[in-house]
């Protein structure tokens, strides 16, 4: 493998896909400090003759140093960023090593060995894995026919969690459960990844009032929760990772902080599940220790499926559901509070037809009472004109 010389120039040509470069760029720049100097043409126009086989960039690096020195230090958006640049980029960014090292960094979860087994299935392995799960996803525009009889195809979802606290693991752990027996179809959908009786404890420690602290939450607890269909092969975030919303529960004294992604369900307007809630719920518990503040614990990491009245779905209807987010949900580039202002407005949306629900429900109640009244007065009309013709 060549070594990178003593004294190396490293000079970029940038012609069409000069917008591909900059985080490649960057990273050059920031793995190899002095005495390694970096020339950057100031335009096109002044780039000498393409040294790459398609004439699109130039980058006096041996291969070898590229892919063992400088690809494997970037990201993922770094490294897809560097595969569109150009065709010899794009062979070099193949190697699943590199896609695997990118997985494994950004969900420490993924290196569990069931994973892994269901990754080795996928078309291009962790490079296809990535592109499933990194991006945002965008399935409102989705819609399922939850009253078919046939079930989903899949007969296990695999569930690969990971929580951070500023940038720090916090929690890891890969859960997986049968959904083809008939109590998980016919019963709600919840997935539990902590003992009710256990508690997993925490580095962090409480020194600010509640308002502060849940504001402190919220800009510090990110949640990973993937989900991965072995069957066919397709896998989902279905986690906010920003949370949408933290409160303190004043029967239990936990703090909830809440992941959510909304869904498309049935379509039909005005429907309890004309669109869904797929909420991931972390709960944290405090013990008081002296001179430290209160220590928190993780007491519960869950996943649920609601509909717009709040209550739980079945595990048929949340299969079919997640099956086509997994299968043909949209993979976008989000913004970090865009997860957020989606949910209010489901939020919104949920108080306008709670609203209109209760204005039909106000109106067949005022019919009802009318109703009655005029039977009423028909009756006692009916037995005083009886009496009088006696």
């Amino acid at each position: 493998m060549p070594n990178l010389p003593q004294n190396l120039t490293v000079t970029l040509v940038l012609y069409k896909t000069s917008q591909s470069f900059p985080p490649f760029y960057k990273a050059l720049i920031k793995i190899m400090p002095p005495p390694y100097t970096f020339h950057h043409p100031p335009s096109a126009a002044a780039a000498p003759a393409a040294a790459d086989d398609d004439g699109d960039a130039i980058v006096a690096l041996h291969s070898d140093i590229l892919q063992t020195h400088i690809l494997t230090r970037l990201d993922g958006a770094a490294l897809t960023s560097a595969a569109s640049a150009s065709s010899r980029f794009r062979r070099l960014s193949r190697e699943d090593q590199l896609w695997r090292r990118v997985c494994s960094t950004s969900w420490p979860s993924t290196t569990h060995p069931r994973v892994q087994q269901a990754i080795s299935a996928f078309p291009s392995e962790h490079r296809s894995f990535f592109s499933d799960v990194f991006p945002v996803l965008d399935c409102r525009s989705l819609r399922c026919d939850l009253n078919r009889s046939s079930s989903s195809s899949t007969s296990e979802l695999i569930s690969a969690v990971d929580i951070h606290y500023k940038d720090k693991l916090l929690f890891s752990k890969v859960h997986s459960i049968e959904t083809k027996t008939n109590w998980f179809l016919g019963s709600p959908f919840r997935v539990d990844l902590i003992d009710p009786k256990d508690s997993i404890p925490s580095p962090i420690r409480r020194t600010e009032k509640y308002e502060d602290w849940l504001g402190h939450l919220e800009e510090n607890l990110t949640v990973s929760w993937i989900v991965i269909d072995p069957i066919k092969n397709r896998a989902a975030n279905v986690s906010s990772r920003q949370p949408v919303k933290a409160r303190w529960q004043w029967l239990s004294g936990d703090i909830e902080v809440e992941y959510t992604t909304v869904m498309g369900g049935d379509g039909r307007i005005g429907s309890a599940e004309e669109m869904v809630e797929c909420a991931v719920v972390v709960s944290c518990g405090e013990k008081e220790e002296e001179e430290e503040g209160m220590k928190m614990s993780v007491r519960e990491v869950s996943m649920r499926m609601l509909d717009m009245e709040g209550k739980h779905l079945k595990g048929k209807e949340s299969m079919e559901i997640l099956g086509e987010a997994m299968e043909r949900g949209k993979r976008i580039r989000g913004k970090k509070w865009e997860g957020k202002l989606r949910f209010r407005e489901y939020e919104e949306r949920r108080r306008l037809r709670k609203a209109r629900k209760e204005r039909t429900e106000n109106a067949l109640d005022t019919l009802c009472i009318f109703t009655g009244i005029a039977i009423l007065f028909s009756f006692c009309s009916f037995f005083f004109f009886l009496f009088l013709s006696t």
